[in-house]
């Protein structure tokens, strides 16, 4: 029988028409998720650096605000080495970087604001009369003006007994949701006031945002704790609630520190001394109740670099000025704290750092010329206060 032959080697496959468009389909795709992967790499990349970026160009801004900060508290010490105290920016320290030709790097906009904290009133040192008053020349009612300073008061003083008898009373605080007593210190924050009774209902509106008259009372009082108002930058209703100045008295005042009317060739002036002011508008409580030295400024820096900004707002006191309020409710003095008081002494307000040691030496104290009170940056800053609002007859 004749053996067959066969050819081992395959023919050629033959392909289907959509083999090749499956083929050319699945590159696409390929193609697409890589591109699409590696665009939300460098769109997350490019997040990355603009953050990182920022912090960097935050960081130098931050570091600027502090130099001008030093700047002017260089300048500040200058007039008080010179003069021995602050009395008005009219001497010459308001605009404290153009007076120490500070020039910053190119490309950067450096300002420096000074704000005389002590020209308001202190609630530390806020007795009745003062608070009602104060309420009466920001447009509230006799009646309601009482109910509002009584409500303060039993807030921050212990055992205080309210004088208008519809006020609320500390035991009030007992029946509330969570029952507590009030602290019986001054106030260290704004937002207390809205724990208070009474001061809740009328400083806020329904859906617990500040309202107008709020912003007026935060302008015209001061947290800081500091006996005397500074006359040369004090409010209308500072003259007027705490020096019992009338709106005659009130004008003249402001004449006389602008420059303005029967002043105007005089130009702008400022008190040395109580007995300045009881020369222009006679004896009274003015020299006892109101000062002429600053207490307490607050000092804001702001440093611009394009559409970059840098806020730093700090509040220091000078020597022998303010201080922050208690942190707790007044206690019962020790005989020790009686014994300085009898004589008459009083906490240095100059912050000392301890020396540092290095082996067995120690590095001589820093005596800083001022005490830092308060110091914010950025969000931390609350812009909360209107114009001053004027005094009533």
């Amino acid at each position: 029988m004749p053996r067959r032959s066969f050819n081992l080697r395959s023919s050629p496959a033959r392909r289907r028409p959509g083999d090749a468009g499956s083929v050319i389909l699945l590159v696409l795709m390929t193609l697409l998720l890589t591109a699409f992967a590696l665009t939300k790499y460098l769109e997350k990349t490019a997040v990355d650096l603009l953050a990182d970026a920022r912090e960097a160009r935050a960081g130098r801004l931050r570091v600027q605000a502090y130099s001008a900060l030093e700047t002017t508290l260089g300048v500040l010490q200058e007039f008080i080495a010179a003069d021995g105290a602050l009395h008005s920016a009219t001497e010459g320290w308001g605009k404290p970087l153009e007076f120490a030709g500070y020039a910053p790097p190119d490309g950067l906009t450096v300002e420096a604001t000074i704000e005389d904290e002590s020209g308001k009133i202190s609630l530390r040192h806020a007795d009745y009369q003062t608070l009602r008053d104060l309420f009466v020349l920001l447009g509230q009612k006799q009646a309601d003006a009482e109910r509002l300073a009584d409500a303060l008061l039993v807030w921050m003083q212990p055992g205080y007994d309210p004088v208008n008898s519809f006020s609320a009373r500390a035991t009030d605080y007992e029946r509330a949701a969570v029952p507590h007593d009030p602290p019986g210190r001054s106030l260290h924050s704004f937002s207390e006031l809205a724990s208070i009774q009474l001061v809740r209902d009328t400083l806020y509106h329904a859906d617990g945002q500040p309202n107008d008259l709020w912003r007026s009372f935060v302008d015209s009082v001061s947290l800081f704790d500091f006996a005397q108002p500074n006359v040369n930058s004090g409010r209308e209703t500072t003259l007027a609630a705490v020096g019992s100045y009338d709106a005659a008295s009130v004008k003249l005042v402001g004449d006389y520190l602008g420059g303005l009317g029967s002043y105007s060739r005089q130009g702008p002036a400022y008190f040395h001394n109580a007995q300045e002011v009881a020369g222009l508008v006679g004896p009274g409580t003015a020299g006892s109740k109101l000062g002429t030295e600053v207490r307490c400024l607050r000092v804001t820096i702001t440093v611009r670099e394009g559409q970059a900004s840098y806020r730093l707002s700090a509040v220091i006191a000078p020597p022998g000025g303010a201080a922050l309020p208690p942190a707790n409710a007044p206690a019962a003095a020790s005989t020790e704290d009686n014994t300085a008081a009898a004589a008459g002494s009083a906490p240095a307000a100059a912050t000392t750092i301890p020396p540092a040691t290095s082996g067995s030496q120690a590095q001589p104290a820093l005596n800083y010329p001022f005490t830092l009170l308060e110091i914010r940056e950025n969000d931390e800053i609350v812009d909360t206060a209107p114009p001053s609002q004027p005094a009533t007859p």
